[in-house]
């Protein structure tokens, strides 16, 4: 059973708890945690920093034809107007760039044909009147 001296005693040490809690700050709710700089950054292809080499589909336009010549001819070499599979007709082949490492091409409509430096990607692109 609680006496009067116990019940004060109890108060007393209750109020000092409290007031060394406030002073050294443990009763002050948590600080959110800092944010962290190891969050993924997102670049895309007109980002400067973007490598077309190494990032998203790992391929590179070549917009002088650099190496048009090359790829046309590694076409021919591995005959690959007979592995590109578009549905339709008229189907007119484009070439769209290079790549050294083997490209994330669009099965349906891209083919990556190997060279000695890398790979060249075609495009296969429906013309007008197939319903494109």
């Amino acid at each position: 059973m609680a006496t009067n001296r116990n019940l004060a005693s109890l108060a007393v040490t209750t109020l000092g708890l409290g007031i060394a809690f406030s002073i050294l700050g443990a009763g002050a709710p948590p600080a959110p945690p800092a944010h962290s700089s190891a969050h993924a950054v997102t670049v895309t292809e007109d980002d400067p920093g973007f490598d077309c080499l190494t990032m998203g589909n790992f391929y590179c336009g070549d917009p002088e034809g650099i190496h048009a010549t090359d790829a046309w001819a590694a076409w021919d070499k591995t005959q690959a107007w007979k592995q590109l599979r578009v549905p339709g007709t008229n189907v007119h082949v484009e070439y769209v760039g290079y790549a050294k490492r083997h490209p994330n091409v669009d099965v349906h409509t891209e083919l990556a044909v190997p060279s000695r430096e890398g790979w060249y990607v075609f495009r296969g692109v429906l013309t007008a009147g197939e319903g494109a």
